[in-house]
């Protein structure tokens, strides 16, 4: 029999600077095939190789976790393509949990440490609050084997089915978006990719263990245009395990397939967070190929089903509009979310900015704060400070 690791406090010094509950109950797809910790795994980033006017070898970082059978990595590194129940506890993820139970910082996880040595707040932060008091923390620690395996099947899931999007947002690229890549791939690739449409085993995996899932993360391309979405959401309404699972999208909300709301009402809980980096004008010019009186129209019919948010990626050139982004979320009565700054590609960072515009926004960023905390929104506060943070380390 496989020995227990001792229970450790993970409030000690040590732990509390490197643990995140994540690889403890979650993972996460890329749009062409790869597992990750979460969303956030630098060892995930593989767009150099689309860029690449001879098909590459699709090798994966010696430090992933893995990829899906039917993705490009698995030609290439067969040994490595892996399912659901194994991805959760493979070799990369096993040791994940013990360098963070040993006060380590591993190195897929450089995103949220690097934000945290600047002082701002990050999503493994993040990620602890939102679920302390949803998770046993001593008990999934107590139940960590000594080599890292946990015998448990991950209840918060992040799948991205293929990357269908309509959209050439400014800080996107490809292979995250087919409208990216339409007419723009070299000749070896195609625009339009989906490693899980004819995955048997990762649908089998799913219809098993539907009722032990609690939270899933919907992202893309865009997911109101994935197949896979919404074959997923037939999968889980069929087999009745729809309302305990709480949904969470990440979507673009310029297309709302028919009948959307009537699926989505069968679930516990639905938050859709749309993107909106601005308003008018900004808005189109920085979610290329959107508009903006559509966009408005899927807000207001979003709202009167499911709870809504405006999901802001702070960067170069909204920093100084999200008081206008602030009025119209008061104006349409949904909050605003400021929590993802972009870091990539640099050009568009609020940290390149000059010395001088950060003056300025430093300014008009604590102006903001002060509306906010007047008018009782302590968690906005948080958040532009976050921003302003962050562009000022």
């Amino acid at each position: 029999m496989t020995e227990h690791v001792p229970q450790r406090d993970e409030t000690s010094t040590a732990a509390s600077r490197t643990f995140c509950v994540l690889p403890w109950i979650h993972l996460s797809t890329t749009v062409d095939g790869v597992w990750g910790r979460c969303c956030f795994d630098t060892t995930n980033d593989y767009d150099h190789y689309y860029r690449e006017s001879d098909e590459p070898r699709f090798a994966l970082d010696p430090d992933a976790i893995g990829c899906l059978p039917q993705s490009r990595f698995a030609a290439t590194e067969p040994s490595r393509a892996m399912s659901l129940t194994e991805a959760f506890n493979s070799p990369a993820l096993r040791r994940t949990r013990l360098q963070m139970l040993s006060g380590e910082r591993p190195r897929a996880c450089q995103s949220c440490f690097g934000q945290e040595d600047l002082g701002v707040e990050s999503h493994r932060n993040l990620m602890n609050r939102e679920f302390a008091d949803r998770v046993d923390v001593h008990q999934l620690i107590a139940r960590t084997h000594a080599d890292g395996q946990l015998e448990e099947f991950p209840f918060y899931l992040d799948l991205r089915f293929g990357n269908t999007c309509n959209l050439s947002c400014i800080m996107c690229s490809f292979p995250i978006s087919s409208r990216l890549g339409a007419g723009r791939t070299p000749a070896w690739a195609t625009a339009h990719i989906d490693p899980y449409r004819d995955d048997d085993e990762l649908w089998e995996t799913l219809r098993a263990n539907c009722h032990r899932v609690r939270h899933l993360y919907i992202a893309g391309g865009e997911p109101f245009l994935q197949r896979g979405h919404l074959r997923l959401l037939d999968l889980l309404v069929n087999a009745g395990a729809a309302p305990d699972i709480a949904l969470h999208y990440n979507s673009n909300l310029t297309v709302l397939p028919n009948g959307i709301f009537e699926i989505l009402g069968r679930f516990k809980s639905v938050l859709l967070a749309a993107s909106c980096d601005g308003t008018g004008d900004l808005f189109e010019t920085i979610r290329a190929g959107a508009k903006w009186p559509v966009f408005v129209a899927n807000l207001r019919q979003a709202r009167e089903h499911v709870k809504v948010w405006l999901d802001v990626t702070v960067q170069r050139d909204n920093v100084g509009a999200l008081r206008e982004l602030l009025d119209f979320a008061l104006a349409e009565h949904v909050p605003l979310r400021l929590e993802n700054i972009l870091q990539y590609p640099e050009h568009l960072s609020i940290r390149v900015l000059t010395d001088a515009e950060k003056t300025a926004h430093h300014v008009s960023l604590g102006q903001l704060a002060r509306y906010c905390a007047d008018r009782g929104m302590p968690d906005l506060v948080r958040q532009l400070r976050r921003v302003d943070d962050y562009m000022l380390a």
